[in-house]
């Protein structure tokens, strides 16, 4: 069934990339990459691990996707007399909002082990289950979903706005709830999971991270040059491609190949992810200064701001990695601090038995092996 619904995603990508031909750009590249990576990471995480079922909520998420785009395609080529039109319409309406509603609530609900964290939060997929089919229900009986159309919604409701507002409302309240609560999932998670749940879950925070990152570096480099007028493309670009990331650090938590220790990536990925946002907060706020204030105008105000920005970094960046270093790399402050101290120690360490039962608990302190012997040379005869 895998392979099944590999080949389907691949079928409709192909007819959504021929049929948009004249209109195939970056961004749409970058969304048909992304629904290729997340179907194959769910095929490959579905036949490596068959007792979790995040590999088929992947592939679910990316035939969705692939739904989606083709149907959106087909609206533009279907004669609107054709019974076709209609399905495609409100398969390319409701299909992006099944594929995220996977992505946002049961994927990360159940991840990394596939199971509920503890059979309470059961309710928790209930609202996602029920909040998702009462939102896209609302969404396909809505006359509004077939606004601009040549034709009405075939099963539009068009007297019976309360009934809508309920389905549409509910629903999202309910999905929304879902989505903070299957993060709250993965909180509670990390910190009562075991060494390699937190391995898991670090490789994905690093991936929404990676993102995050992207996304504000983008905004950042618009603003300092004042490319708005191309924005919205180059912004979909960046996050789509970023956003692919995910699914691949899902497939490589779930499978658990090379999982090393990423705590240092993801402060460095943080503060510089800070820095970013603390920057561009502080050049807005010095040319608004010096453009009202000191009414300096044009490039003197836009080089006085970057020389700014540019003295500011190198104090911030130490500052801020300080402060996420605690928070987020404490087993490496703590290796760093047993070290300082055992070699402060260590010029009146002279009985040997005691030194080498230092060197043994320093060793299994920093680098936690899970054997440890020591060997020393005998003087010779």
């Amino acid at each position: 069934m895998s392979w099944i619904a590999v080949i389907v995603i691949v079928v409709e990508l192909g007819f959504t990339i021929v049929l948009n031909a004249g209109d195939f750009g970056l961004p749409e590249l970058a969304t048909v990459l992304f629904v290729l990576i997340t179907a194959l990471v769910g095929l490959l995480t579905a036949r490596r691990v068959h007792d979790n079922p995040i590999g088929r909520l992947l592939l679910a998420a990316a035939l969705a996707y692939a739904s989606g785009g083709l149907g959106v395609t087909l609206i533009e080529v279907i004669d609107p007399q054709n019974p076709l039109f209609a399905v495609t319409a409100i398969v390319g309406n409701l299909a992006f909002g099944l594929g995220t509603g996977i992505l946002a609530t049961f994927v990360l609900l159940l991840f990394p082990t596939g199971r509920l964290p503890s059979p309470r939060w059961a309710i928790v997929g209930w609202m996602a289950g029920v909040g998702l089919t009462l939102l896209l229900l609302g969404i396909a009986l809505a006359p509004e979903t077939f606004a601009g159309l040549p034709i009405e919604n075939p099963i539009g409701l068009q007297d019976s706005e309360t009934l809508l507002l309920v389905l549409e409302g509910g629903g999202i309240y309910l999905l929304f709830a879902a989505i903070l609560a299957s993060v709250a999932s993965m909180v509670v998670r990390f910190r009562r999971g075991t060494p390699i749940e937190r391995q898991q879950l670090k490789w994905v925070v690093l991936s929404v991270l990676v993102m995050a990152a992207a996304s504000g570096s983008v905004l950042v480099w618009e603003f300092a040059n004042g490319v708005a007028e191309v924005s919205d493309d180059l912004e979909n670009v960046v996050v789509t491609t970023t956003l692919a990331l995910i699914p691949v650090a899902i497939g490589v938590a779930i499978q658990r190949y090379r999982l090393y220790d990423i705590d240092r990536i993801v402060s460095r990925t943080v503060t510089y992810g800070l820095v970013s946002a603390s920057l561009l907060a502080v050049y807005a706020v010095l040319v608004f200064v010096l453009t009202d204030l000191f009414r300096l105008e044009g490039d003197p105000a836009v080089a006085a701001a970057t020389l700014g920005v540019a003295a500011l970094f190198t104090p911030l960046r130490r500052r801020l990695q300080t402060l996420i270093d605690r928070r987020f790399n404490r087993s490496g402050q703590t290796a760093v601090r047993t070290v300082e101290s055992f070699t402060a120690r260590l010029p009146a360490k002279v009985d040997l038995i005691e030194l080498t039962g230092d060197v043994r608990a320093v060793v299994g302190q920093t680098m936690q092996p899970a054997m440890l012997s020591l060997w020393l040379r005998g003087e010779a005869d």
